[in-house]
């Protein structure tokens, strides 16, 4: 039953907005055929308008005023105006119809309508009871009728209703009286239950035309696909007799299968039985059962490799319910087989390298978890991937990771499962005893066989590969916990220097809530304002006045409390909040440079991962400009792991960081493994030895030989040297003369607060002065 809700009147009126305005072949065709029943009717309803005219002329008889004769005209053209365009149509139905089309019907029944709204208006009140009561019956009618032909035109259908209602209510309130307002309240109630009906008439004649329309494509779909099925079959009927040999095997089924000559009077098991023994036992057991089966596959093998049938069949029974065997269908579904069996590979292959991919991985890892079967599970991460797409393209990076498979299925287990999980992360599965006992061999294989360069074309390529491990004996274990657990110890590789591997322990676990705690309170330290600079003041050897400051970074968790930077600034880098902490640290240094520290040369950390940043050089700037810091006074330290990405990309951005006039410091130096190479590249302005010399200064001829070559190498490059770790007066004097320029130690002074830092150093005792 058609029922009216706030949905449905919405849905309605999106109905018939889009039947008026909408674009689309099927809606052209539902405008043509509702435009068609209209025009179907207009003969007997231009008829009727032309004698309820009439009517109207013959009740004012003799006496038909002028006025009346003038709309009488009008009425008998508005109709031959729609009798000539139905003559125009007649015979042709509207197949399509646009929207201007349904908009120009719409049009001609407001016309219409008017023109009778017109006849109450203006006769209704001088007329005698006798002609009031054929002009209302007469209006009366039109609106009831005239809403019923045009109700395949919603539009239409009201612009008629409302145009004659409007004049017969005009009318009314002109007449007045008390049998006027009662007439007038009939017509407010039987006006719009008339447009309901029409509506109601509109939903349910659309619904049954696109019914129509739905079965007719359908049954075109269906006479197509019988047509192809007759033209090509695939499939083959075979039936059997009471003793299970094949009546009448047409060609179509002797190829399916595979029958041969010597062949046709065997039973169908037997035939089954050469070709498929277990597959044969089941369709024996079917057949035993006496039930009809549906969609039985079977896979024959012969010369012809592999065949996959699918069969359908029902026992045939006499009228007396006697068995005379079995009927059925044959279908050859060898292609769909091989399909489905492409989508399921597909489904569960990594596409660039042909590993198992993570679908496969989870669903081994579950089946075995399930099983309770101890397991070992290698989680695999490439340490320097990123430089080699960012710098070589996504196509070197491609090559890259096939490569790196290459490498990895060469040093698996003949039962591992190798699998890669997206980007650069690859995962191992060991499952039985003996692999599972070669874990920690596999793990070392892995490391070392990716520590060798790549050589794509005339490069070559260091990646390099953490690996964390984990097993599972007898202990309870879920899916998402061991890929967390092997998550955690190549992290702790990672951490430990990339390039080698790492086991999960508990206190492995322990340390990663840690860090997850550190990581959480670190995206609202900026914010909550937690985070500080501390300041550690450098002296000049030669001049003994301070200098210099370098800003170390201070945190203080809410209850975790300090946390040393070396361990909040890893993590900040491992996920990704190190730019907004560099950033704000560059921009508070630039600040006190300008203000409190004005005069003395401030110091910045940066991390090789922030200047992996394209905006790093803007950012720089913009601290500069904002603060009014001068350049020169700001100095970057930087280590060389910076370099070890991508070198010439590095040299390429510290140029760009020279040109803005900001110093440049090589920190920890002497501690890395090619730091000569850089500094003939890139000439620093200044060379921070690591402490690591200065705790063995006193102790240890070859330490103070090693810092006495830095400085004097540094003074042949034009550059200056701070050594850091300063903690005695001993430790000082040696390295002034060793050649060193500046120090930066306790002996100084302590990281203090922007208003604690010293203004004043006393070498004769290393007391500190307040500023």
């Amino acid at each position: 039953m058609f029922r009216f809700g706030t949905q449905t009147l919405r849905e309605l009126r999106a109905d018939i907005a889009a039947m008026y305005a909408g674009d689309g072949a099927e809606l052209g065709r539902l405008r043509g055929a509702h435009l068609t029943s209209v025009i179907r009717l207009t003969p007997p309803m231009m008829f009727a308008n032309f004698g309820s005219g009439a009517l109207a002329l013959w009740s004012f008889a003799p006496g038909v005023s002028t006025g009346l004769w003038i709309w009488m005209a009008v009425l008998c053209t508005v109709c031959g105006l729609a009798m000539l365009n139905w003559s125009q149509r007649r015979g042709r139905p509207v197949a399509t119809a646009s929207p201007r089309s349904v908009r120009r019907a719409t049009l001609h029944a407001l016309l219409l309508g008017s023109v009778w709204g017109v006849l109450p208006l203006l006769w209704l009140e001088g007329a005698t009871v006798g002609q009031q009561m054929t002009i209302v019956t007469l209006i009366t009618g039109m609106i009831g009728a005239g809403s019923f032909v045009l109700s395949p035109l919603p539009y239409a259908s009201l612009a008629w209703v409302a145009a004659i209602s409007l004049g017969s209510f005009g009318a009314l309130a002109t007449v007045g009286g008390a049998a006027a307002a009662k007439v007038g309240l009939l017509l407010s109630l039987y006006s719009p239950i008339v447009l309901i009906g029409s509506l109601v008439n509109w939903y349910k004649a659309t619904a049954l035309l696109r019914a129509q329309a739905h079965s007719a494509r359908q049954e075109q779909m269906l006479a197509v696909l019988l047509q192809d099925f007759e033209q090509n079959a695939g499939d083959a009927l075979w039936e059997t007799g009471p003793d299970g040999q094949l009546r009448q095997a047409s060609p179509r089924l002797q190829e399916l299968l595979g029958l041969q000559p010597d062949e046709q009077a065997d039973t169908l098991e037997l035939l089954l039985q050469r070709r498929s023994p277990a597959e044969a036992v089941r369709l024996g057991h079917l057949l035993q059962a006496g039930q009809p089966f549906r969609e039985l596959r079977l896979s024959l093998r012969d010369v012809r490799g592999t065949v996959h049938l699918q069969m359908n069949g029902k026992p045939l029974t006499d009228e007396n319910g006697v068995f005379q065997g079995w009927r059925g269908v044959v279908s050859d579904v060898t292609g769909k087989v091989n399909h489905e069996e492409m989508l399921r590979r597909l489904a569960h292959t990594d596409s660039l390298t042909g590993l198992a991919n993570r679908f496969l991985l989870r669903d081994t890892l579950e089946r075995l978890i399930r099983r309770k079967q101890p397991l070992a599970l290698l989680a695999i991460d490439l340490d320097r991937f990123k430089a080699v797409n960012d710098n070589h393209g996504h196509s070197t990076g491609d090559a890259v990771l096939q490569t790196v498979a290459d490498r990895l299925r060469v040093h698996m287990p003949t039962e591992a499962l190798l699998a890669r999980l997206g980007g650069d992360e690859f995962a191992v599965v060991l499952s039985t005893p003996a692999d599972i006992a070669l874990a920690e061999t596999v793990a070392e294989r892995v490391v070392e066989t990716l520590a060798e360069p790549v050589q794509m074309g005339t490069r070559m390529l260091r990646i390099g590969a953490s690996v964390g491990l984990t097993t599972r004996d007898d202990e309870p274990a879920s899916l998402d916990g061991m890929l967390v657990q092997a998550d955690m110890a190549m992290y702790a590789a990672k951490e430990a220097g990339r390039g080698q591997w790492a086991r999960y322990t508990p206190l492995l676990g322990e340390h990663s809530r840690r860090q997850l705690a550190i990581e959480q309170g670190l995206r609202q330290a900026l914010e909550r304002g937690e985070l500080a600079l501390h300041w550690q003041a450098k002296v000049d050897l030669a001049t003994r006045g301070i200098t210099g400051a370098e800003a170390l970074m201070r945190w203080s968790h809410p209850t975790l409390g300090p946390i040393p930077p070396s361990e909040f600034i890893t993590v900040a880098e491992q996920c990704g909040l190190i730019d907004a902490l560099g950033q704000w640290a560059l921009r508070e240094a630039c600040r006190a440079g300008a203000q409190e520290l004005a005069g003395l040369t401030v110091a910045v950390n940066v991390s090789p991962i922030q200047l992996e940043n394209a905006h790093f050089l803007e950012q720089l700037r913009e601290a500069l400009h904002s603060t009014g810091m001068e350049p020169a006074r700001l100095e970057l330290e930087i280590t060389e792991s910076v370099f070890m990405e991508d070198a010439e990309q590095a040299l390429r951005l510290l140029r760009a960081i020279r040109q803005t006039g900001v110093r440049l410091a090589l920190d920890d130096f002497g501690t890395g493994f090619s730091s000569l190479s850089y500094l003939r590249s890139f000439p620093f302005d200044t060379l921070k030895i690591d402490q690591a010399f200065v705790a063995e200064l006193l102790s240890r001829d070859n330490s103070r030989a090693i810092v006495r070559m830095i400085a004097e190498l540094a003074a042949t490059l034009g550059m200056r040297t701070v050594t850091e770790g300063i903690e005695t007066l001993e430790q000082m004097q040696a390295v002034r003369a060793a050649g060193c320029d500046e120090i930066q130690g306790y002996l100084v002074s302590r990281p203090r607060p922007l208003s604690e830092f010293p203004h004043a150093f006393s070498f004769d005792k290393g007391e500190r002065v307040q500023g």
